[in-house]
């Protein structure tokens, strides 16, 4: 039996964790060291018994041991302490696909057992044993006194209250409200995709989104670049699931964008492509157009159709293909959306080549047409130069002279008031 007073207290353990001596035990006996001295006894089961303890002087002990692993029990004037446990209630809130830590810790465990219940009341672990065949739930234990239970990938079906239980008399329990939280998502049933209307519909866009809490919808329309403006996104009313377009016109076709958004990570967006179809309608800048023998002209015919699936120029019902006399070319607008210009080019016009040209163009949604007259251009004879002038007269005006025309080159004869007469 070897006798240590409490000063030799942390090398007699340091020493009898290690194995470093042989002996059943070690202990320091009452009235050795003193008045309160301390009995410590560590036996080969790795249970450390202390009688008449201050468990407020030994709290590094209780640390050392509790980093080292070693099972301890406490005990004071011959009855054994309760575990030290604390009930304290725990609200935690963990991001759906993250990790949840569930805290429970006890000190001065010694026998007794301590398990988790699910919200149902099932067993998740007894002691260090997993119970269910979950793998996401572990205890991994990093230290004596530590049972946090570890929940892996977190799903909203998770949440609940758990209970972190020990098998005292009463049992005691702490209890964590876990609350899981679900980042805003769209589901793809349910929501629009690309679609195509005809002008004038009334359209309705879908937005599904979920997520606790209940996600905010905000809806934007995409402007395209064009040549003299940037892309923009602009927001469109109000927030919410549907967004309905009435009496939708060409100008409001594009893309649009729902973003679901409920403070909990990233937001979701989905887009949509809504195509708007109409007839096609056909202008003509001039209807009647002039050009002198020889020459060459250009008949233009803007078209604005969508889709475009048929557009030529005719003449006399005849389709006017490329060929020496004639070109005819297809351009973009680039100022205006499903808009083409269909250019005819007219070489060295003959009298023949005058007359109408029909522009003609159609689609599933129907036709449009339109004529247009060319003719011969006539020079003009000069006129003989003119004799009239401008003689101002004597009557002013407050602002600007006035003037009176004469023709045969007479002066009005001059009135007694100063006022000018016409000659006659």
């Amino acid at each position: 039996m070897v006798i240590l007073c409490e000063v030799k207290f942390e090398a007699v353990t340091r020493l009898g964790y290690r194995g470093d001596i042989s002996i059943d035990d070690i202990s320091v006996e009452d009235g050795e060291c003193g008045a309160g001295a301390i009995k410590v006894q560590y036996e080969r089961n790795s249970t450390l018994t202390i009688d008449n303890h201050n468990l407020r002087r030994y709290k590094k002990f209780k640390d050392r041991m509790s980093r080292r692993r070693v099972p301890y029990t406490i005990q004071q004037d011959g009855t054994r302490f309760m575990p030290v446990f604390d009930t304290s209630t725990i609200n935690l809130t963990v991001i759906q696909g993250r990790t949840a830590y569930l805290n429970c810790t006890v000190d001065y465990r010694g026998e007794y057992k301590v398990a988790w219940l699910n919200p149902e009341n099932k067993v998740l672990t007894n002691v260090e044993k997993r119970i269910i065949d979950d793998t996401r739930v572990a205890l991994p234990r990093n230290s004596l006194n530590d049972w946090t239970l570890y929940i892996r990938e977190i799903q909203h079906y998770d949440e609940g209250v758990y209970s972190c239980s020990i098998n005292t008399d009463p049992v005691q329990t702490k209890k964590v409200y876990l609350k899981v939280l679900v980042p805003a998502r769209i589901i793809d049933h349910g929501t629009s995709h690309d679609m195509e209307e005809e002008e004038g519909k009334t359209v309705q866009l879908i937005c599904n989104a979920t997520g606790i809490p209940t996600p905010t919808v905000q809806w934007f329309r995409h402007i395209p670049k064009t040549s003299y403006e940037k892309a923009t996104k602009e927001a469109v009313v109000e927030p919410g699931e549907i967004l309905l377009i009435h009496n939708i016109s060409r100008y409001c076709g594009g893309t649009y964008e729902c973003i679901a958004f409920n403070g909990v990570d990233k937001a979701d967006s989905h887009q949509i492509e809504v195509e708007v179809v109409f007839r096609p309608e056909i202008e003509l800048p001039n209807r009647r157009f002039s050009q002198y023998l020889y020459k060459e002209t250009i008949l233009q015919c803007i078209v604005r159709a969508n889709p475009i699936q048929f557009l030529e120029w005719q003449r006399n019902g005849i389709p006017i293909e490329n060929s020496m006399k004639y070109r005819v070319a297809l351009n973009d607008d680039y100022y205006e959306i499903y808009t083409k210009i269909l250019d005819l080019n007219i070489h060295s016009i003959q009298k023949e080549d005058y007359g109408n040209y029909t522009c003609v163009a159609s689609n599933s949604l129907g036709k449009d047409k339109e004529t247009m007259l060319l003719y011969e251009a006539v020079e003009l004879t000069k006129p003989p130069p003119s004799t009239t002038k401008l003689i101002p007269t004597t009557k002013r005006t407050k602002d600007f002279p006035s003037y009176e025309v004469f023709e045969n080159k007479k002066r009005p004869e001059k009135q007694k008031n100063g006022q000018s007469t016409r000659g006659k």
